[in-house]
């Protein structure tokens, strides 16, 4: 991950650091209502919209419903699927570069955020 400098005191912090300056006391070392018209990190204009989820988690929610298939004629699929729908509905969303990877979660999305996508995310690995 980059790092941010102090436009005050021209210290080097860590982006989870960054809220405030430690050693000049500078609140405002980023703008905390950001627009995500373009990443604070790396100036990229390319951020996708994805929901805030361990993906192992749901991967072993749905290694469990299959695994279950035989013993429960396929109900734990449709049981699991409503599991999934209610999480779905209940995490909230958080904004991702698709350049340098940054995560920003616990904010609230402006909507010109669309979701991944694949031709975009294509683009930047190739570089």
């Amino acid at each position: 991950m980059k790092n941010i400098d102090c436009e005050v005191c021209k210290s080097e912090k860590f982006f989870s650091d960054a809220i405030h300056c430690k050693e000049c006391k500078n609140p405002n070392l980023f703008e905390k209502n950001i627009d995500f018209s373009i990443c604070p990190i790396c100036g990229c204009k390319d951020l996708y919209r994805k929901k805030d989820f361990n993906q192992a988690v749901g991967c072993i929610i749905i290694l469990i419903g299959a695994i279950l298939v035989p013993w429960t004629y396929g109900v734990s699929l449709l049981v699991l699927s409503l599991v999934d729908f209610f999480l779905y509905q209940r995490v909230k969303d958080s904004v991702e570069c698709y350049k340098c990877k940054s995560e920003y979660k616990n904010i609230a999305v402006p909507t010109q955020i669309k979701s991944f996508d694949h031709h975009i995310a294509e683009l930047y690995e190739t570089k």
